[in-house]
């Protein structure tokens, strides 16, 4: 029995019935248009293995469900000319939306994971029920942008700071909402939009997103540390998220680096997470500056701080050496633990550029008999919704279609030449 998997005794067979097996058969009818589209019902046939009139019934459904189209006729070899089909993925579409402070990013995707509208706004998330209700309204706008209605809605897919429970489907445990307590957001979103919903820590989906699309593709081992109000991490082993037993891996910013204080409560923010994410930062240049600074915006403190460091102002110098110190050590203490292929920072630590960069490299090589490649992320904003688009698609595709064995007859399909695969008609 696979790691993490559910059921009986090592080695038990459970009994298969029909219903099981049609949708193992539908799920492999799917997978084979979707890699290899336009494709016939007879080549249909030979890549799964299966009949044709098991074939013909489930393309039929496929059909009528919308998800598969028929585009016209292929090239005869001799009898009737095939009809070939292919996957439409605007049958259905999902959901994606990224909370971050008073910032809710959110955009819909067909089920080949493009985007094709996003909105953002400034929310209020004091309280969760107001924070709730801002992100209903504005999946519902995206909803009406799209037509259709919630009939084409198949999954909706969230990113939250802190600890996304998923088993509860709760979020707790995030600070720069100010959300502690055990918030029941699946439950809510459900019950409104009546489809799944998945609920991920919002690094997490950030770290899948540079994964599929970003600076971090086709790295199997991969870290991302994001440095923002607070500072958290996504890991990725063998290509696939670790979220440790409690749903709590890569919360780094509990490390404890940085000035102690008998006077913590457990309720403050992580001692590295207070002192060197950018709202800490922005805390710390304001008494160096000693009422000399009296307002910086946490979203631009570090370019400030750098800014000030450029211009020898001794507190500055001496803060931004202190904060690039602290982040080398938590890639290097995430170095030493996991052994990554690469860690790549995200967030407003990208304001510190390339001088800061190779200063974390530099202090790295120091800390770390083997040191990671380590580099910024690439796509800035939008990398949390990618990661939200992604888990979204899992939740429809069950399994995920990358998560398909190969087709029994992969391989040896005998496909015509490009010139001879025109359509006609």
């Amino acid at each position: 029995m696979a790691p993490g998997r559910r059921g009986g005794a090592v080695g038990q067979v459970r009994p298969v019935n029909a219903g099981t097996m049609r949708q193992v058969n539908r799920q492999l009818v799917l997978a084979a248009i979707r890699r290899h589209g336009p494709i016939s019902r007879a080549e249909l046939g030979h890549l799964t293995g299966l009949s044709q009139p098991a074939i013909t019934g489930i393309v039929r459904e496929l059909i009528r469900e919308g998800l598969v189209r028929e585009i016209g006729v292929g090239q005869s070899s001799g009898g009737r000319p095939p009809i070939l089909l292919v996957f439409n993925p605007t049958a259905q579409y999902v959901l994606a939306a990224t909370l971050e402070g008073d910032s809710l990013r959110a955009g819909v995707a067909d089920l080949s994971g493009q985007v094709v509208a996003e909105e953002s706004l400034r929310v209020d998330t004091t309280r969760p029920s107001r924070a709730v209700q801002s992100l209903i309204r504005l999946l519902d706008d995206l909803i009406a942008r799209i037509g259709g209605g919630r009939s084409r809605l198949a999954a909706i897919g969230i990113g939250v700071p802190g600890i996304a429970h998923a088993g509860a489907g709760t979020v707790s445990h995030a600070p720069s909402l100010g959300w502690w307590k055990e918030v029941p957001l699946r439950e809510r979103l459900e019950r409104y939009f009546k489809v799944p919903v998945v609920l991920e820590n919002d690094v997490n989906l950030m770290t899948l997103g540079e994964y599929a699309q970003g600076a971090g593709a086709g790295v199997e081992n991969l870290v991302l540390v994001h440095v923002g109000l607070g500072i958290g991490a996504g890991i990725l082993i063998g290509g696939r998220l670790y979220r440790g037993a409690r749903d709590a891996a890569g919360e780094v910013g509990y490390l404890p680096f940085g000035p102690w204080s008998a006077a913590r409560r457990p309720g403050d923010y992580g001692l590295f997470e207070q002192h060197y994410s950018a709202r800490g930062l922005a805390l710390r240049m304001q008494a160096a500056a000693g009422g000399d600074l009296p307002g910086v915006d946490p979203d631009r403190a570090i370019a400030l701080l750098c800014h000030y460091a450029r211009m020898a102002i001794p507190w500055a110098r001496a803060l931004l050496d202190d904060a690039v110190r602290h982040w080398a050590y938590a890639v290097a203490a995430l170095a030493c633990i996991l052994n990554p292929e690469r860690v790549l920072l995200a967030g407003q630590i990208e304001q510190a550029g390339e001088e800061g960069l190779q200063r974390i490299r530099a202090h790295l090589a120091g800390l770390v008999p083997v040191p990671p490649e380590v580099r910024f992320a690439s796509l800035g904003a939008r990398a949390g919704l990618v990661g939200a688009v992604a888990i979204a698609l899992a939740a429809v595709q069950d399994p995920p279609l990358a998560d398909l064995p190969p087709l029994p007859g992969e391989g040896r399909l005998d496909r015509p030449s490009a010139a001879d695969a025109e359509l006609h008609g």
